[in-house]
């Protein structure tokens, strides 16, 4: 009897870990949808550490701003912003939100952090240049009409 209870056993684990959720192994994909209308407009697969950015040219100060993000399993984690001017909008101190250190660099602001961000919606403007940076790539998101845009990590689709 002990044979066959731990040769069933061994078939309920296998297919348990056949058909169980592989969100930590699967592909994973940063989706671009128009918000609020949910309507996608782009996929793309993301790294093995789920890094991306967005880089745009702030609206009042006028100066590139770079905001970091890491992709961990399907949250999103804002893990940095680099810029060169505060403006409105920017982080001003190191009692904020998620923030975990500051510093000075090649002129430019660094601000480290842990911000979960729980939806990520930016409005994009094409005098602001919007961009998606992944793996490398540049992303022009000003080439959809200017409208707010859900960024949000899926698993990946096939074509």
């Amino acid at each position: 009897m002990k044979p066959a209870i731990a040769g069933v056993l061994a078939l309920v684990l296998a297919a348990c870990s056949a058909s169980g959720p592989r969100s930590d192994r699967a592909q994973r994909c940063l989706t671009i949808s128009r918000f609020p209308s949910q309507v996608q407009l782009g996929q793309y697969p993301l790294s093995e550490d789920g890094g991306f950015s967005l880089a745009f040219i702030h609206s009042v100060s006028d100066t590139p701003v770079r905001d970091d993000y890491q992709a961990i399993g399907l949250r999103i984690i804002q893990t940095g912003e680099t810029f060169e001017a505060h403006g409105a909008g920017l982080p001003s101190g190191s009692d904020e939100t998620g923030v975990t250190a500051w510093e000075h660099r090649d002129g430019r602001f660094v601000v480290h952090m842990q911000r979960s961000i729980s939806r990520l919606v930016v409005r994009t403007d094409r005098n602001y240049r919007n961009r998606l940076i992944l793996e490398g790539q540049e992303i022009n998101l000003n080439d959809w009409v200017d409208q707010a845009l859900e960024l949000a990590i899926v698993p990946c689709t096939a074509p």
